[in-house]
This record gives C-alpha cells, structure tokens and sequence, in this order.
C-alpha cells in the first residue's frame, strides 16, 4: 500500500513538473530578425536619426501573414500583431537606459514593411535640444527581436513569444583613435559611421605609417561592406602570421607575400604600395569596371614610380581616391636616406582610412 501512494505521489510531482510547459506552449515560434544595420542620417530640419533597416525572414512573414488574416488562424489560440522590438544602447548605459526620444521603440512588422523595411530611432530625449548633442562622438548599438502577444481561446491574450535576438550593430565614434590629424578627423568619424576601421585600428595614433597587415585589415572590410560578402580564408602559405584577415586579402588577390613564404606583416607599405593593393581591392569589388587610364597625364616624379604601380597610381589619381602633394607629385616611395629618415612616401593609417572611406563612397 505504502509503495502504491509513493508511487501515485512521484507520478503527481512529474506531472506537476511538465503541466507548465504544455500550460503555456506558445502557437509557434520566430527566427530571428537577419542583417540588422544602422546607418546615421539627418531629417528635413536637420536632426539626426539612425536608419535601422533588417531582414525579416520568410517563415516569419508567414506567421505575420496568417494572424494578419486571422487572429484565431492557429487552433485554440488568439493572437495580436508581430512587433519587432529595436533594443539600443548608449554608451556605457545598459540595453534601453539611455537618453532616447520614445520610450517605447518598438514597431508594428506591418507598418515596418509598409515603411519599406525601415525604422528611425531618434537618439535624444525631449528634455535636451538635438544640437546640444553630438552624436558621432558616442557609441550606439543596436539589436533586435520579434515578439507577439497570444493567449488560449476565450482567455486573455497576455503572453508573449519572442524571438532570438538578431546580431548587435554599432555606430558612432568610441574614441577610434588616440592622435589624428584635423584634416583627417571628418572621414575617420565617417569611416566609424560605415563601420569601415578594423578592430586592428581602434584606439591607434592614425597619423603613423600603416602596416601590410593593418592595410590588409583595412582592405578587406572594405571589400566585405561594398559587396555585403564575407570573403574566404584562403590556405595558409605563410610562416609568420596566423591572421585570417591577411589571408582573406590573400585569397582576393589584394596582397602576395613578400617571399613564398613569408608575408612580413608588421612592415610598412608607401603610397605606391599601398595605390596598388587599394587598386586590387577596387577590381574585386567591380571586376566589370572601367580601369582606362587613357589620358591621365604623369606626375612630376613619374621617373620613381615603380612599373609595377604606375596603372594603380594613375587610377588612383584619376578617380580622386589618392592625390598628391600641392607640386602634383605622388610621392611614391622614399628614394634617398634623408627622404627615409623624415617617412617621405610612407602611407599613414589615416591616410589608408580616407582612401577606404573616399573608395566606398564610390563604390558602395
């Protein structure tokens, strides 16, 4: 008797136990929004904004689809409208604590799509006027999810199905470099604004000569941004590096070692150097681009541009993605000690930037 009531009594509890989980099985269930981007813009009046654009995928179009004909589609259960909840975060605040215009920054799906598949976040709050702000000198990330309201036939629809977060975007300038030049200052805020500094970069004094692995770093996230691809880690040749960024860029055709073996990625790149892996990196981006340079006239100090880079630097200069110093020269490479001894030639890590920034802007 006493092992038939223990037994009854386990039973209970096991029940007891999964009753919730059938309790409250949600009608179905999301992936997660795609893509998620951010990109700063200004209204008619000229306050800023982020677009925030995503990819909603088709299993959840279905869904919306289905309860937008029929909230009582699903058997036994009622159901409201998809929101996609657009999550921010400001600074060192915490997810949705910082200054915000709405509190509530979710967004109809149906209004969202019939948008255009665009939501606009405003990052200020009533209390401060927007052009007391400057919002490309902070950090602003951004996620989101799916969610929707349900509940049991006759019951009150007060449950919620969420989905996985989508990945987190970040937009801004969280202090991308420690020294810049003023001149520079506009396209690196902008190259922070496309997302287009390596992490390699970050924190770094831009106006040093750049490396063959940063430029690699730099190149390659650009080829990634115009063509929204990400491009693959080729084999490894290489004895003194590991970086997959280096390979990538390998793989491209960007960059060749500087042996069969070794890469030497801490070295400095020059303007000539640096005009032909930019070059490079332009054809993989629009392989049925026009490459003429029919025309384009030599520069003063033609005589010490390597033949290798003479096509590279002419396009380069053609395009307007790297110019010259105010005599028109190139200044290709360093061709004496003292020129040596002061950079002459060298390809700065802001320099490298602007180029980035000044080649997306054509091509992306």
């Amino acid at each position: 008797m006493k092992k038939r009531l223990l037994a009854g009594i386990l039973s209970l509890l096991m029940l007891l136990a999964i009753l919730p989980t059938f309790a409250f099985a949600a009608p179905f269930s999301f992936d997660a929004p795609q893509n998620l981007k951010a990109e700063l813009k200004y209204d008619s009046d000229g306050v800023p904004y982020f677009e925030l654009r995503l990819d909603v995928p088709q299993s959840v179009l279905t869904i919306h689809n289905t309860i937008t004909e029929d909230y009582t589609a699903y058997d036994g259960y009622d159901c409201d409208y998809i929101f996609i909840d657009f999550e921010y975060k400001y600074a060192d605040y915490d997810w949705n604590e910082g200054p915000s215009h709405l509190w509530n920054t979710s967004d109809y799906l149906s209004e969202f799509l019939d948008r255009g598949g665009y939501y606009e976040y405003y990052p200020f709050d009533s209390s401060n006027s927007f052009d007391e702000i400057d919002i490309k000198a902070e950090t602003y990330s951004f996620r989101a999810r799916f969610s929707c309201l349900w509940g049991y036939t006759g019951d009150w629809i007060d449950k919620t199905v969420y989905s996985a977060y989508s990945n987190i975007v970040t937009i801004g300038n969280p202090a991308y470099w420690s020294n810049a030049s003023d001149w520079a200052t506009p396209e690196l805020r902008r190259a922070a604004e496309l997302g287009l500094v390596p992490d390699i970069l970050k924190d770094a004094d831009m106006t040093k000569p750049i490396t063959r692995e940063e430029f690699c770093e730099l190149a390659v996230l650009l080829y990634e941004k115009c063509t929204d691809r990400t491009a693959e880690v080729a084999t490894n040749p290489f004895t003194d590096t590991q970086n997959p960024q280096i390979l990538k860029a390998y793989g491209l055709g960007i960059t060749t070692g500087t042996s069969a073996t070794t890469f030497s990625p801490k070295v400095l790149i020059n303007r000539e150097q640096c005009a032909t892996m930019l070059y490079r990196a332009i054809k993989v981006i629009s392989p049925s681009g026009d490459y003429s340079i029919e025309g384009v006239k030599d520069f003063p100090d033609q005589q010490y541009i390597s033949s290798w880079a003479v096509e590279a630097t002419k396009y380069m200069a053609k395009i307007g993605i790297i110019t010259g110093n105010t005599k028109g020269e190139f200044m290709p490479k360093a061709t004496t000690s003292a020129q040596e001894a002061t950079g002459y030639g060298m390809a700065t890590r802001e320099q490298a930037i602007a180029m980035s920034v000044r080649t997306y802007d054509k091509l992306g």
